[in-house]
């Protein structure tokens, strides 16, 4: 056992260092502050390479604290939309900014920890990761320094094209767990997700790494079950035990200390009404949501994306009494409950069921989603949407590629009813691909609160609309034309 002050000493200049987290689940951010302290104190450790899957903040804590110039040389993530201070840092050209899909970054650990050279995917193709629109590099330090196929290459198989997302190795794993025991097995029983921390862990150890865990207690042999053991000994090389749980090992943003029922449970209908009140919701973007869940049927498998989604469409379901015969999922891995938004993305009020992340990431790249629900920043004629580059700032892709790729229909729900129309005439940064949607076969559709369209080979089809003059105005501010609805939708 160390102190987190050591947790610096730990980590040599110029290293690769790989954390676990989303939001602030699952985030050791007491190892994180240490190193923050050490680099402003000591100009120790710098010039890393830091690599993770998911955006790992609360815009404050969690990665924001590792967002200064010299500290990281280069950063390799998916998302920064609730970490304006790496944003910032990225799109201020400060730091080498690499953006991949969240999705493809969590299982290409376990490629990695398998010592495979790369993982094979559509997931990007058409988009700003294809090598041929920059391969994921997001600024111009990025494009000086990082090599146009270093981690992202395009390949034909078979006839189909495919992205090669390429294995590279890991200096220092940073985990937690809620409590390991003096063997060093790591349990996870109080945490709202596993997340990647076996991945994670196998691939530095794999690599020659160390692996370090920040818990909340150490207990004696025997106090951790087998199946309560999530990193097994010999993967931890190093731990120690936060001195201030509230403040450094939340469960989530909004739930410090453990709440059972942000991880198990069953959502009976009493419940209901309270998990509610954890979301207020304006009605505007209630209807927008209530407009998107008239596409779901019974039995389908849905995923919420941040945002809109996240904060309308359990409610959205609820009132049409559809959430009890659907399987809402949440790219964390939870099933069920009430998914909960913005700075607690992620987490889920009395899911049903919490997968792993690489798993819950397999299933969605493999067509396990019926229809996902998702945002958007930016729309065009030609189908394509951005998500990931908004405003001159660097927010990154999450989940949202790997998500799209594989869903059957997907649907974006935007807000129609504000100032400034988020329809272009070119997107600004390729997200989601509409041919590519197309191609895969997916069905494509955009719900506000007025109007939802569809997605075709001959453009943005107007399915439906309120009669209304919000709704005739929110139309006529489409920059450009809407196509007759197909006969066969």
């Amino acid at each position: 056992m160390i102190h987190a002050a050591e947790v610096p000493s730990l980590i040599h200049n110029g290293d690769t260092v790989v954390t676990d987290g989303m939001t602030l689940m699952g985030v050791a951010d007491e190892a994180l502050k240490a190193i923050e302290d050490s680099f402003l104190s000591r100009n120790e450790p710098r010039d890393l390479t830091w690599v993770h899957a998911a955006g790992q903040s609360n815009r404050v804590e969690g990665l924001a604290r590792v967002a200064h110039k010299g500290l990281v040389k280069r950063v390799i993530g998916s998302h920064w939309g609730l970490n304006p201070p790496m944003g910032e840092l990225l799109g201020n050209n400060e730091a080498e900014g690499v953006c991949l899909p969240q999705g493809q970054l969590s299982t290409l650990f376990r490629t990695i920890a398998a010592g495979r050279p790369g993982q094979l995917s559509t997931v990007g193709i058409g988009t700003y990761i294809d090598p041929r629109n920059g391969a994921g590099r997001i600024n111009q330090l990025a494009e000086d320094n990082v090599g146009a196929t270093e981690y992202v290459d395009l390949i034909e198989l078979y006839g189909e094209e495919y992205l090669l997302y390429k294995s590279f190795p890991l200096n220092v794993a940073i985990i937690r767990g809620d409590a390991i025991d003096s063997n060093g097995n790591l349990s996870h029983r109080e945490e709202a997700s596993g997340l990647d921390a076996l991945a994670i862990a196998q691939a530095t150890h794999n690599s020659g790494g160390i692996v370090i865990a920040q818990v909340k207690a150490v207990v004696e042999p025997g106090g951790i079950t087998a199946r309560e053991v999530v990193v097994p000994a010999p993967l931890v090389d190093y731990a120690f035990v936060t001195t201030d749980a509230a403040a450094h090992h939340r469960q989530s943003h909004s739930f410090p200390e453990f709440d059972a029922e942000v991880i198990s449970g069953h959502m009976a209908p009493e419940k209901l009404e309270e998990a509610f009140a954890l979301q207020e919701t304006p009605e505007h973007r209630l209807a927008v949501g209530a407009r998107g869940v008239t596409l779901v049927n019974s039995g389908d498998v849905i995923n919420v994306g941040t945002g809109i989604p996240a904060d309308t469409v359990g409610k959205a379901l609820a009132k049409a009494e559809l959430l009890a015969d659907v399987h809402l999922t949440v790219e964390s891995g939870t099933y069920g409950g009430l998914p909960l938004g913005v700075v607690d993305f992620g987490c889920s009020i009395n899911p049903e069921a919490i997968i792993g992340h690489p798993q819950q990431m397999d299933f969605y790249n493999g067509g396990g989603v019926d229809i996902t629900f998702m945002g958007a920043g930016q729309v065009d004629a030609s189908g394509d949407v951005n998500v990931s580059h908004l405003g001159g700032k660097a927010i990154g892709c999450g989940g949202f590629m790997d998500i799209v790729d594989g869903a059957k229909t997907i649907c974006f729900l935007m807000s129609a009813g504000g100032k400034y129309t988020k329809y272009v005439g070119e997107v600004s940064q390729v997200s989601f691909s509409g041919k590519h949607a197309l191609n895969k076969g997916s069905r494509v559709f955009l719900a506000t609160e007025f109007y939802l369209l569809r997605f075709t080979a001959q453009g943005w089809t107007l399915i439906e609309a309120d009669d209304s003059p919000e709704a005739t105005d929110a139309l006529e501010r489409i920059p450009f034309t809407l196509t007759p609805e197909p006969h066969n939708s």
